[in-house]
């Protein structure tokens, strides 16, 4: 815990830092808008982003217009529990816990069907397993564990780890975003799983 504390504050700071941010932004969106994930999928479970976040405007306006459903997170409780509410416009959205830019729960529709949905998950940084450094609630973690659903991380690339310290609770997401590429994490899980089978069969 401490040393993911300490990660979040060095990641906290290095995202203030960052140069060039909205020309990284647009290019992390365009790399996923322009993937068969985001093309084949029905619904986009997004999140408004925060200042220092890669923002996911981009995201929420193309979907709009490429005819998807598309639904933000909203916390149900301060436990890491949430639900997804389609939202129509962005004015549908206001400050929330935390801080979080919410769907406004009184107008919007909750999500119940997350069989044609991909998810867009925040975090401060990926490793090149998937695992994820987010801010410590654990809601997308509990979220991804109930539910069976294509999930996809925005990360610079210079934020990218070689590993994150991780525990029986985390869940590693299924592709990264970055600037100029899509990292497929379920083809590199398979090939290990491949090489471990080999290995053991060897001993």
């Amino acid at each position: 815990m401490q040393i993911k504390n300490e990660l979040r504050q060095e990641f906290r700071a290095k995202r203030k830092t960052v140069s060039q941010k909205a020309i990284k932004d647009n290019s992390v969106c365009e790399v996923f808008l322009n993937s068969d994930i985001y093309k084949n999928s029905e619904q986009i479970l997004c999140y408004a982003s925060l200042d220092d976040e890669i923002c996911t405007d981009k995201i929420i306006n193309a979907a709009f217009e490429d005819g998807k459903k598309i639904a933000l997170p909203y916390c149900t409780d301060l436990n890491g529990n949430m639900d997804f509410f389609y939202i129509s416009s962005l004015s549908d959205i206001s400050s929330g816990s935390f801080d979080i830019r919410e769907p406004n729960i009184e107008i919007c529709e909750k999500v119940i069907d997350f069989s044609a949905a991909v998810c867009v998950v925040p975090a401060f940084t990926f490793d090149k397993y998937g695992y994820r450094l987010g801010y410590g609630k654990g809601y997308y973690d509990r979220f991804l564990k109930k539910f069976t659903i294509i999930s996809v991380g925005l990360c610079y690339n210079s934020f990218l780890r070689e590993n994150l310290p991780i525990n029986e609770f985390d869940v590693a997401v299924n592709f990264i975003a970055t600037e100029d590429k899509i990292i497929n994490l379920l083809r590199r899980m398979l090939l290990l799983c491949r090489i471990r089978i080999i290995l053991m069969n060897q001993v």
